[in-house]
């Protein structure tokens, strides 16, 4: 889910802090500027008695960067104030997004301020979104319109069958584990690729029995300097992969063109990861099968943008994510985490920028 973009921010550096433990403050007050529940909400007032939560959920005035409060700890919301002097005691934003690219011209990690984000929270509707698709994208196309047309057709066209083909995730945190377990289950073959390959454990928060914590369903992980070589036995890319200035037009041209012919490219992460005039000049001239794009490098769509009509191509709105049913646990326990003085879940790799 796309967070709120935060404007430059106009303050000194801060000297990196640590966590004050709890115990030795009387009272701590948490910014609530994100959607969730009200019982959630009840839930969070409950976690402890000096836990002070000011809601702004439904006040459609409140700005951000002209409040003021020096007593404020936390902010579950899309960012901080530009200015940080108005709020000197901030210790800790949790986002509601997994992306933390908004946030990419002053990182607020930078200033001292552990930042969490909400990877693994969208995992579930995203992959339901992704699997929904291939499905579809496995159905002749002619049936809508039989039936629009009142026409029964006098021989049914064939169906392409999934089981069996094979699936290259780019990236796997949350959502591509998730994507990888539902299609496994359909009888899809795995392939991943991601930054540290060595690295096969998910340590974020997870929905349980959801994902693939260990990383044993992938046949093979290789890192994304292999991506050409692989994406030739794919029948299938999804792209997941956080945008960073390393991803960024990560899947290519060279990429788009080691692509079988009849492969189906889905984006559920951000547009700039593709090259989206080589990807687009592919699919006019049916060098790849088709395309599913819930991002774009311009959004909104223009009207007049060439992704509207381009062929075998499936459009959606930065929709794939949207859902309130899991964010609130993750806040919940992340709060529940602070308050305890342990570690938070999803924390922010200052090194990596995700």
């Amino acid at each position: 889910m796309e967070a709120r973009p935060a404007a430059s921010r106009r303050t000194s550096a801060r000297r990196p802090i640590a966590p004050l433990p709890p115990r030795y403050r009387s009272a701590m007050r948490l910014l609530l500027d994100a959607e969730i529940q009200d019982d959630t909400v009840d839930e969070l007032r409950g976690l402890d008695a000096k836990l002070d939560v000011v809601d702004v959920r439904e006040e459609r005035a409140f700005d951000m960067d002209a409040f003021r409060d020096e007593q404020l700890e936390i902010i579950v919301g899309p960012r901080t104030p530009r200015d940080l002097d108005r709020v000197p005691g901030l210790r800790w934003l949790q986002l509601r997004s997994a992306g933390v690219d908004h946030l990419a011209v002053d990182p607020p990690w930078r200033h001292g301020i552990v930042t969490t984000n909400a990877r693994g929270v969208y995992a579930i509707p995203i992959a339901e979104y992704v699997t929904g698709m291939v499905l579809r994208s496995h159905q002749p196309t002619g049936w809508a319109m039989d039936q629009a047309a009142h026409h029964w057709p006098g021989e049914a066209p064939l169906i392409t069958v999934l089981r069996g083909s094979t699936a290259l995730v780019v990236g796997y945190g949350s959502i591509g584990r998730e994507i990888a377990r539902q299609l496994s289950a359909l009888g899809v073959r795995i392939l991943a690729a991601k930054a540290r390959p060595e690295k096969r454990a998910d340590d974020g928060y997870r929905v349980p029995g959801t994902g693939d914590p260990d990383g044993s369903i992938p046949e093979r992980i290789v890192g994304l300097d292999r991506l050409t070589e692989t994406a030739r036995s794919a029948d299938l890319l999804v792209v997941t992969v956080p945008l960073t200035d390393d991803s960024r037009g990560l899947v290519d041209r060279e990429v788009i063109d080691a692509l079988p012919v009849h492969a189906w490219v889905i984006n559920v992460s951000r547009g700039p990861i593709i090259d989206e005039a080589a990807l687009l000049e592919a699919l006019r001239a049916g060098q790849v099968g088709g395309a599913v794009l819930d991002v774009f490098a311009q959004e909104p769509l223009p009207a007049d943008s060439p992704w509207w009509d381009a062929p075998n191509t499936i459009v959606t709105p930065h929709a794939s994510g949207v859902t309130l049913r899991y964010f609130d646990r993750l806040v919940i326990e992340n709060v529940r985490r602070y308050l305890a003085g342990e570690p938070l879940l999803n924390q922010v790799d200052p090194e990596r920028g995700y």
